[in-house]
């Protein structure tokens, strides 16, 4: 009997402590959002499918939903796989407009008002459209790192990441972690340039046109890399770099291009009292993506 009311009496509080809400030891971390531009074909146009010699739309939506601006002219938007028998197409589209950041209200662009397939068939031809976008964008992330000659300050923490769910601006491209180490009087921060969406980084000064048009040897060259620049009121602080002219040398600068992938900082600690510092890291670059969908063509 004993044995039972105590079972009982267990079972209760934990009921209990359920019911008042005690807390988990799990915790979540919410990750910065990753957007860019938001490109699709529009609903209709083009439709599922067409006949032989039927006029039919061809429109795109364009929602910047990242966290910086798209000036008119910097994103370019090509219409492939339509052969020579699809007629009526302005192949290449550009923003005649800025794109403005975080907006929910896309952009109409016309590849086609009466496009029209010509070519006589007999059986139904199933034609993939695919549908490429090339733009300028940027990320800015700040971090708030620890100035310190030990491990152990009294200020703050060397050990531990720095990138938080609110250090990086809405865009395809973040910094994923931040940590600091020290080494003898040597600070050392690294940090990862991420791509967090399923498109391609280039270079900022990459040419869509020869890159996806003229297949360019040297503008395919200016794959998985960015332009970089770091801002810090730190006196000192250096981050192993290339030059922002091919052939790309190594320097040690603030600013210059990097590979995406980890990136390593360095200050000389100087005596300085311990301190928390801000470091912006600016990152610019050319972001590729492609969709494609199909368009059946009846005889």
């Amino acid at each position: 009997m004993k044995k039972t009311l105590i079972v009982l009496t267990v079972l209760s509080l934990i009921l209990l402590s359920g019911a008042t809400g005690c807390p988990s030891s799990t915790t979540t971390t919410t990750q910065a959002a990753a957007a860019g531009l938001n490109v699709q074909f529009s609903t209709g146009a083009p439709p599922v499918s067409v006949n032989v010699n039927q006029e039919f739309p061809i429109y795109i939506d364009v929602t910047n939903a990242g966290g910086d601006y798209v000036q008119a002219g910097d994103a370019k938007f090509y219409l492939t796989g339509i052969g020579p028998n699809l007629e009526n197409i302005n192949p290449v589209l550009s923003n005649q407009r800025t794109l403005n950041k975080e907006s929910t209200t896309p952009d109409k662009l016309i590849f086609a008002e009466k496009a029209k397939f010509t070519f006589a068939l007999q059986s139904l031809l199933v034609m993939p459209l695919a549908l490429t976008d090339c733009y300028t964008y940027g990320t800015t992330t700040q971090a708030n790192v620890c100035i310190a000659s030990s491990n152990e300050s009294a200020v703050c923490s060397v050990s531990g990441e720095k990138i938080t769910s609110d250090s990086n601006s809405i865009a395809p491209v973040q910094i994923g972690s931040l940590t600091e180490d020290v080494s003898g009087n040597t600070l050392r921060i690294s940090f990862t340039i991420m791509n967090k969406l399923n498109g391609q980084i280039y270079l900022p000064t990459t040419d869509c046109d020869k890159l996806l048009q003229s297949k360019d040897f040297n503008e395919a060259g200016k794959l998985s890399k960015v332009n970089i620049e770091l801002r810090t009121p730190e006196q000192g602080m250096i981050c192993h770099l290339e030059k922002t002219d091919f052939p790309y040398e190594s320097t040690d600068a603030l600013s210059g291009i990097t590979d995406v992938g980890k990136v390593v900082c360095e200050k000389t600690l100087t005596g300085q009292d311990d301190h928390v510092s801000p470091l912006y890291v600016i990152l610019r670059y050319k972001y590729v993506s492609s969709t494609t969908q199909n368009l059946n063509i009846l005889p």
